[in-house]
């Protein structure tokens, strides 16, 4: 299948997510794929390691993950297990690319990860703010823990949500709102650990 873009120039576009190549790409990279396709734009993410999905020279999609900023979840891991949990801290695809490609890549890249970090156990969220109920993590095998707690984050008058140590938000212009909540989901990763994989430094 073709599609011809303003320039007029032919591309190709899969037409089955089996047609991908699935590689490490480095963090500029899965930038970029984000820049394009991911809500998130131009904000920097956690990255340890990341995936593409390749096709025809060109990364349609990209998968990053990071050690979790929480270094506790309960029921899933405490303070001093958090050794082997990676995070996907962002997944985006090209639209136009054919379905089931979210999942094929996430499915390759656990695979492609497994060679390199001593894996056990993977986490990750979805927006409701952004109408996301972990569709495309519930159809890759993903379990599912609800809701996050309710949270409130402080609104500034610039319209920037920020922490400040030492001040007291009762002296401050600007207001709490609640912060939107994720579903979180899991995933156990049942296997021996390799010789030599070392964590990301």
């Amino acid at each position: 299948m073709q599609t011809t873009d303003m320039f007029s120039e032919v591309a190709d576009i899969p037409k089955s997510p089996m047609a991908y190549k699935f590689i490490a790409i480095d963090k500029p990279i899965a930038a970029s794929v984000y820049r394009k396709y991911h809500y998130f734009g131009d904000k920097d993410f956690l990255n340890s390691y990341s995936f593409g999905a390749l096709f025809s020279g060109e990364v349609w999609g990209s998968i990053s993950f990071g050690i979790p900023n929480a270094t506790a979840i309960k029921g899933l891991y405490n303070r001093d297990e958090q050794y082997g949990v990676m995070e996907i801290t962002r997944l985006a695809f090209n639209p136009e690319a054919p379905r089931n490609s979210c999942s094929r890549l996430i499915s390759q890249s656990i695979k492609l990860l497994r060679k390199r970090y001593p894996l056990r156990l993977i986490i990750t969220y979805a927006d409701t703010a952004q109408g996301h109920a972990g569709t495309i993590y519930k159809a890759s095998n993903f379990r599912s823990h609800g809701l996050t707690a309710k949270k409130t984050d402080f609104l500034w008058p610039d319209g920037k949500v920020k922490k400040i140590k030492g001040i007291k938000y009762s002296e401050q212009k600007g207001e709490w709102i609640e912060r939107s909540r994720k579903y979180l989901f899991s995933m156990e990763i049942k296997c021996r650990i390799r010789k030599g994989l070392k964590p990301p430094i």
